[in-house]
């Protein structure tokens, strides 16, 4: 007799054999698809893996390799002993000091009592030993002036009738002053309505309603509508432009603030989309001859003849390749813009032939790099956009009025950035469009080197010149 083994198989009837290989063939088709569907889920693991690791091995974005604000960043630690410099001035550095008048009033300190015997000095002979000039501000408080107007008859028949000084509404409670200051502390300096109430009561003893400040900045909006559009005229017939863009809340959905600039203009604009049209609607017929902007799609179709971008975008996106492990394209990219924009600095010195073959020698070695061979993704995908946007790129070194960068435009959104951090938003689309106006007009007296609020009596009227 045999001894049972692998191969030894029980007595059954020929049917229950077939019933037990059916089962066990449904038994592997079973174990197959557990199979499949765990080789699967490792592929997807494996996948998910393989995307940690690049994300992990992908360098932090930073000011410094993108455009992302120095805010975002741990400010680092400015003790000499951590960074080796000493603070303050530099060396050599000749020193400032405010220069004091002829003093506007003379104060004579009180006499005291003696000290020692406590007797009365007032009529007792002195003589100066010391004195000192300190600037000091008055205590300001808001002043009620009637204006009357009158009617004269002339010798000729004529009923001459007075007018109001302009800028003075009888159907307003507040004059020019009041009316610029309101707008200057909520627009230049972030002041909120009901912060700028307090202030308006505390420091200049006026008190105002909700539903006044509101009426104060519209009215001032108002005003400032037509200079507002004889600065964006200004910018359409000017040679270079440079434009941007940043997000706003306003009537409680997203909006964006434009700005179109040139280095004597500004021109804001509070709209609720970032589409190409907001452009379109701007400069209408209007071709500028170079535009000046980042790569946004948008920016790229503005009437004009020809681009300039900004390279300050282009020097970081180079930096964050350097730091993800190119060690052939970016780095000698970026060294050959900065060259670029040191060459420029001293355009004004060279020789116009020697100029102009540095210039050539930059653009060549340019176009070498762009072709040359990387396996890096982020040195190919700058690559490519070098190549396309060639001419875009190296614009400044054929011209001394377009610049390295578009900085300019970022520095007159920057307040606008600060004002929606501050201030949160605007409740109504007017408000945005009274805030973008202001900005139009305070930007733009920057720029030409005027006082803000003389630029504002401009349009809202002198404030009458009282006596003391």
């Amino acid at each position: 007799m045999r001894r049972p083994g692998l191969h030894s198989l029980p007595d059954l009837p020929k049917l229950e054999y077939w019933d037990l290989i059916y089962d066990l063939g449904l038994g592997l088709e079973e174990c197959s698809q557990q199979l499949k569907s765990s080789q699967e889920q490792l592929e997807v693991a494996f996948a998910e893996i393989a995307t940690l690791k690049e994300k992990l091995d992908k360098p932090k974005k930073t000011s410094e390799n993108a455009s992302l604000p120095p805010s975002t960043q741990i400010k680092p630690k400015h003790d000499e002993y951590v960074s080796g410099k000493k603070r303050g001035a530099k060396l050599g550095h000749i020193g400032k000091s405010r220069i004091l008048r002829q003093a506007d009033v003379v104060v004579e300190c009180d006499p005291e009592a003696c000290s020692c015997c406590g007797a009365d000095l007032e009529d007792v002979l002195r003589h100066r030993v010391g004195c000192t000039r300190i600037w000091e501000i008055q205590p300001s408080q808001p002043i009620l002036i009637e204006l009357q107007r009158f009617e004269r008859r002339c010798d000729c028949g004529n009923v001459q009738v007075d007018q109001y000084p302009e800028g003075y509404d009888p159907h307003q409670d507040f004059g020019p002053g009041i009316h610029a200051l309101l707008s200057y502390f909520n627009g230049t300096h972030h002041v909120a309505h009901d912060r700028l109430r307090q202030m308006m009561q505390d420091i200049f003893g006026l008190k105002i309603s909700a539903g006044a400040l509101v009426n104060s900045l519209q009215r001032t909006s108002g005003r400032l509508e037509n200079p507002v559009q004889a600065i964006l005229e200004q910018i359409k017939s000017s040679e270079v432009v440079g434009s941007d863009e940043t997000g706003l809340r306003m009537n409680g959905k997203n909006g964006w603030m434009w700005v179109v600039q040139t280095p004597d203009y500004s021109y804001f604009t509070a709209v609720d989309t970032r589409a190409a049209r907001v452009l379109e609607q701007l400069l209408g017929e209007a071709v500028i001859p170079i535009w000046c902007s980042d790569l946004y799609a948008a920016q790229l179709k503005a009437n004009a003849l020809r681009f300039a971008i900004c390279n300050a975008h282009q020097l970081r996106n180079l930096q964050y390749a350097i730091d993800a492990g190119d060690r052939c394209f970016s780095p000698m990219m970026q060294s050959l813009l900065r060259q670029g924009l040191h060459l420029t600095r001293r355009r004004d010195d060279m020789d116009t032939q020697l100029y102009q073959a540095a210039v050539d020698e930059i653009k060549t070695l340019a176009r070498l790099l762009i072709d040359i061979p990387t396996e890096h993704k982020d040195a190919k995908r700058l690559q490519k956009r070098f190549r396309k946007h060639f001419d875009k790129v190296w614009l400044f070194l054929d011209r001394d009025d377009v610049p390295f960068d578009n900085n300019a435009s970022e520095r007159a959104l920057r307040p606008a950035v600060i004002h929606r951090k501050v201030i949160g938003g605007f409740r109504t689309t007017q408000g945005a469009e009274a805030y973008s106006r202001y900005r139009t007009i305070e930007d733009t007296a920057r720029k030409q080197k005027q006082p803000i609020l003389d630029a504002l009596y401009q349009s809202l009227g002198q404030p009458l010149q009282l006596p003391a």
